[in-house]
Formats: C-alpha cells, sequence, structure tokens
C-alpha cells in the first residue's frame, strides 16, 4: 500500500494521537467541526501550511518516534521548519549521509536527467506557440553529464527570444512578463520544497544549485522540468494582456500545480507527479543510480 502524503492547507484545526491513528480535528467552535483519523502506518509525511493548526505533544512524540516527516510553512507556503527526531533515526541519517557523500558522476546524471527533460518540455511550449522546437530537441538529445549546463544556457537564449521576442531577459527584476513568472515559480518552487522535505532529503544540499545563502538548494534543482509548464500559463496570460500579478493571474498560476498530467501511472496533478519526483530522486541517492520519475516533456506542458 502506498503511504499518503498528509497536505493541511486551510482552516483552524488540532492534530493530536487517538487509537493508534492522527486526529485531524477542525475546530469545535464553527459549525464544520469535524474530525479525521488516519492510521499512522499510512502517512507518509504531514505537510501543514495553515497557520491556525496547533498540535498535541503525544503526536510530535509519535510522529517522531516513526520517523514521519512533519513539515510546518509559512504564509508563502514555503517550508519554515520540519520534525527531526533527537533519538536516533537511522533512515533519515541514512538518506542525509547519501546526499552529502553523493559521488560527483552521478550528481552531474541526475543533474542531466532534470535538464534534458526541461529542454524537451521548452520544445513543447515553443511548438504550441507555432514556433520552431527542433533546436531545442536537438539540445536535449545531445545533453550528457558533462555538458548539460552549458546547453541548457544556449537553450534557455533561444526559448525566451522566440517566445517574448529579441529584446526579452529573463530576470527577476526585469520588466515585462518576468513579475508573471517570478510569482509562477514561487509558488512552484514552495510546492517543490515541501516535497523535498517530506521524503527526509535536505533542501539545502543541492545537485548542481551551490549557495550558503539559499535554504532550497535542491529545490531549485528539482523544480527545473516543471518550469515550463508556469511558462505556458504565462504565455497564456500575456496573450490576454493580463501584465500584473494580480488576482486574476495569481488564481490561473496557482492552478498549474492541479492540472492534470498523462504519466505512466495515470492522470495525476502536476503536484503530484512533483511528490512522486522527490521521492524517486531520494530512491536514487540512497540506491546510487541515476534515475528520477519525471513525466515527458510534453506532458509536463500539456
Amino acid at each position: 500500500m502506498e503511504r499518503r502524503v498528509l497536505d493541511i492547507a486551510t482552516g483552524r484545526c488540532y492534530l493530536s494521537k487517538k487509537r493508534g491513528s492522527l486526529s485531524v480535528a477542525s475546530s469545535a467552535d464553527t459549525a464544520e467541526a469535524s474530525e479525521r483519523l488516519v492510521p499512522f502506518d499510512e502517512i507518509e509525511s504531514i505537510i501543514v501550511h495553515t497557520p491556525q493548526a496547533s498540535y498535541s505533544n503525544s503526536v510530535v512524540v509519535e510522529l517522531a518516534r516513526r520517523g514521519i516527516p512533519l513539515v510546518c510553512c509559512d504564509a508563502y507556503h514555503t517550508p519554515a521548519a520540519w520534525l527531526w527526531p533527537v533519538q536516533a533515526n537511522y533512515e533519515q541519517s541514512r538518506r542525509m549521509s547519501a546526499q552529502a557523500n553523493l559521488p560527483d558522476d552521478l550528481r552531474a546524471s541526475l543533474w542531466a536527467i532534470l535538464i534534458r527533460t526541461k529542454l524537451e518540455a521548452q520544445a513543447t511550449v515553443l511548438h504550441n506557440q507555432n514556433h520552431d522546437p527542433s533546436p531545442l530537441h536537438e539540445l536535449a538529445h545531445r545533453v550528457s553529464a558533462d555538458n548539460c549546463t552549458l546547453l541548457e544556457a544556449q537553450g534557455a537564449r533561444w526559448y525566451w527570444t522566440r517566445l517574448f521576442g529579441d529584446e526579452f531577459r529573463r530576470r527577476r527584476d526585469g520588466p515585462g512578463p518576468n513579475g508573471l513568472l517570478n510569482y509562477g515559480y514561487a509558488v512552484l518552487r514552495a510546492t517543490v520544497a515541501r516535497c523535498v522535505c517530506a521524503t527526509g532529503l535536505h533542501p539545502s544540499l543541492g545537485l548542481q544549485h551551490h549557495n550558503r545563502f539559499n535554504a532550497f538548494c535542491l529545490a531549485d534543482d528539482l523544480m527545473e522540468p516543471f518550469r515550463p509548464a508556469v511558462d505556458r500559463t504565462v504565455l497564456g496570460l500575456w496573450s490576454r494582456e493580463c501584465q500584473n500579478v494580480d488576482a486574476e493571474a495569481k488564481s490561473d498560476l496557482v492552478a498549474v500545480l492541479a492540472r492534470g498530467v498523462n504519466t505512466d501511472r495515470g492522470i495525476a496533478p502536476l503536484s503530484r507527479c512533483i511528490e512522486w519526483a522527490a521521492q524517486s530522486l531520494t530512491k536514487a541517492v540512497l540506491e546510487r543510480r541515476p534515475h528520477i520519475s519525471l513525466p515527458d516533456g510534453r506532458s509536463i506542458v500539456g
């Protein structure tokens, strides 16, 4: 049986231990008061977004005893802290030790997988906009552990100028659609960061991104192949002359994560695909094999 990631996003709730299960009870002073029991054996991890959540000490201790990650997120839905048991947690230690000692050749191979899929997804975005995608397909075909960062940069120059014109430059503080892209990527990054923390990997130990001021280097790595899904939505907003990050834009960009994606397990929300990618990356780190479970680039964009 596949264990579940519990995502507690809204409302006032109280988490406690009850009859060998996690109890998630909504506030008793609301008309919607309710209680849900989830057996601990069925839980992969717990992610809490709502600022109105509270916890019993017994449930925190039980989660720590079982090695179930509890990820607490801030107002921007980015992990602020996660539960790490004080007593020996051999599985947690094994994962972080394997991650910290990842061989350079495997690190490069995993990064190449991410960039290859990103280039394929970018090619699909161009194709959908009636631009020639063949240069990006060619770059994706040439990607190897030795050259992927260089080819990614070459692809970016072709990609952005075809989408938004020769004068466009992708910069966080740039004009034009940069603001929309920034917001969409921030939403995506928060989701990837939560999934990474939930797997037991340390988010600051990246494959390619390395910055002592960045707590989420690994999330920045893993989000790369999913960025074109945001680009596709920004193009739609831009074509409707929606140039500011207003309520309409926010709604459309948040909805990217709920869009159905064709996978070898059937149609699943993009957010679920990110969970699977994070889980498979953990397995790759532990088993020392170059594999990440990703939808193909065409499916990511749709």
